[in-house]
């Protein structure tokens, strides 16, 4: 009996603990609190993390309007009182001590770089919750820099003035090559430029009162340049003071000549000087007739290549010509190039200079007379084959204009414009050798002083105020590549001198446009940003080639679309800006 109570018993105990097994109520109030402890953690540190971000936040906030404040009285290379006093103003402003119960902290204020203001700011925020679990405060910090685009500015033109720009962009270049008419792509210019002026006006304004510059110079070309009286004013040396000529000259030939008198004696005969072969026979009573040789020196042209004197004539003098027997001549300026490679450089494929082209070197200082430039003296130089002067000596070339800032003197930089005359041919190589030599910081136009403190600079520093100087070369044509043979240019007549044909008597035009690509190149090897507009004229590949970018290439075909392009130009180079 008691073994079955028993096993009754236990079977209720079964029973009892298995039924609670199974049994699921309650069993939420058991998790819940058990979860208690990870959903606070979680609830907590989410509020906790909120306010960390928004102070995170502020924090930036308040270290970018202190970088972007201070770089407004940035104006050199270093930190100055004044710069670190604004910035640190801006940020407690908008982040005092202690926001959001923050602990006290100094922001750090630098300049890394010219042109950059630079802060740090780190603190730490108290948790709310998390501070149960030992997590006490949650760090913040801001890190944030100010750079502003807003650097000294160099805008070279170089400007195609052969005697096409004197028509309007409907009619064929041909038919006024002598004469401006009306509504001329050189009037076109004329306005395209002075919208450029126009458009950077307030660009200039702001360089000029934070001790920066925007400076414009000008190199107008044809199948010549005129910067010669420019070189020699920056250096006499530059310019050679002897140089050979396609001219010609007298020389002097010694021939027999034989004289009769008829009325000396035969004393008077036998002592005539320098006389040979006398012969003497009496005609009137002691007077007779004298006959004799004698030798007599006469003069006559020689054409050909002569080297001339030109120290006189480069220093502006008016110089009796040689090639003349009276007349003077006062040097207008044009320049003959210097010398060059005449083998390598054949109208092929390579678009680097080699380095025996001294033409081509934009950089290159002259220490000789190859590395010289020679007076361009039209009053001399004659074809030798027609015995005539070449037709190309009527067009030196106007006058270039070295970089000027030009600051509230639009009548100055438009009187420039006005002044410029469009006559003879094309060759885009010299343009752009001349317009690149007249912007580089590194050639014979560099400053004494490569980072100046001086915006007054008047050559060509690579830094101002420890700032950068951005360069732009705008080049502009109205037609394509059209070399002489038979005329005389920069490069003398090509006929007789072969400084660019050498041997070749053919591929005339391919070698200048080589040599156009080299200048393009060189150009913007010097971090020279080059824009090129053909006006009224296809847009070759090698133009679009030579621009820094596709988009700076155009063709432009229109006196009103030209403005416009001007204006884009500008528009792009005055864009100054803060940088985050």
């Amino acid at each position: 009996m008691q073994n079955k109570a028993g096993r009754r018993q236990r079977g209720k105990s079964r029973g009892f603990l298995s039924a609670l097994a199974g049994d699921v109520r309650g069993n939420t109030l058991a998790i819940v609190a058990a979860a208690l402890i990870p959903l606070t953690a979680m609830i907590g540190s989410g509020l906790d993390m909120s306010v960390a971000y928004m102070a995170q936040d502020r924090l930036q906030q308040a270290c970018d309007s202190g970088v972007l404040a201070a770089r407004k009285l940035l104006s050199g290379p270093t930190l100055t009182d004044d710069v670190n006093d604004e910035a640190r103003k801006y940020f407690n402003f908008n982040f005092p001590q202690n926001t959001f119960q923050t602990t006290d902290f100094d922001p750090k204020v630098t300049v890394p770089e010219a042109g950059t203001v630079h802060m740090t700011a780190s603190t730490t925020v108290p948790t709310s919750i998390m501070k149960i679990f030992g997590y006490k405060r949650i760090p913040i910090e801001a890190d944030c820099s100010a750079t502003q685009d807003f650097v000294s500015t160099d805008v070279m033109m170089v400007v195609d003035m052969s005697g096409s720009m004197n028509c309007p962009p409907s009619i064929a270049n041909s038919a006024c090559n002598e004469v401006e008419q009306s509504g001329s792509k050189m009037q076109a210019l004329r306005n395209a430029a002075s919208s450029l002026y126009d458009t950077l006006k307030s660009a200039q304004d702001q360089l000029h009162g934070n001790n920066l510059r925007l400076r414009y110079g000008f190199v107008p070309y044809n199948g010549t340049v005129n910067v010669g009286k420019l070189v020699y004013a920056k250096n006499s040396s530059y310019i050679r003071k002897s140089a050979p000529y396609q001219t010609r000259q007298r020389q002097s030939k010694t021939v027999a000549k034989v004289v009769v008198s008829t009325s000396l004696t035969q004393s008077q005969c036998n002592a005539v000087s320098g006389s040979y072969q006398l012969k003497f026979s009496f005609k009137y009573g002691i007077y007779g007739e004298c006959t004799y040789s004698t030798s007599v020196t006469s003069y006559d042209w020689e054409y050909g290549q002569f080297t001339l004197d030109t120290s006189q004539y480069i220093t502006g003098q008016a110089t009796p010509i040689p090639s003349q027997d009276t007349g003077t001549a006062t040097w207008g300026g044009c320049i003959e190039m210097r010398k060059t490679n005449n083998t390598t450089i054949d109208g092929g494929s390579a678009t680097i200079a080699p380095s025996d082209a001294y033409d081509l070197d934009i950089n290159l200082i002259p220490y000789s007379d190859d590395t010289r430039w020679a007076p361009w003296w039209p009053e001399v130089e004659i074809n030798p084959n027609t015995k005539t002067q070449a037709m190309e000596s009527r067009y030196c070339a106007s006058q270039a204009s070295r970089l000027k800032e030009y600051y509230n003197d639009k009548t100055s930089f438009m009187k420039y414009l006005n002044g410029l005359k469009p006559q003879g041919g094309t060759y885009h190589d010299i343009g752009m050798i001349w317009g690149a030599r007249f912007i580089s910081p590194d050639g014979i136009f560099k400053s004494d002083t490569p980072e100046t403190n001086d915006q007054y600079d008047p050559d060509n520093p690579k830094k101002i105020r420890g700032f950068q100087v951005r360069k732009y070369l705008i080049f502009m044509t109205d037609g394509d590549m059209a070399p002489t043979m038979d005329q005389y240019s920069s490069y003398g007549i090509e006929t007789y001198d072969r400084r660019v044909l050498g041997s070749s008597a053919s591929n005339q035009e391919a070698r200048h446009l080589q040599r156009f690509r080299m200048a393009c190149n060189a150009a913007k090897s010097e971090n020279i940003q080059v824009w090129v507009i053909a006006f009224a004229t296809t847009l070759t590949t090698d133009m679009k080639n030579c621009a820094s970018t596709p988009d700076q290439a155009a063709g432009i075909n229109s006196s009103a679309d030209l403005i416009a392009k001007f204006e884009e130009i500008g528009s792009k180079i005055g864009a100054l800006r803060l940088n985050q």
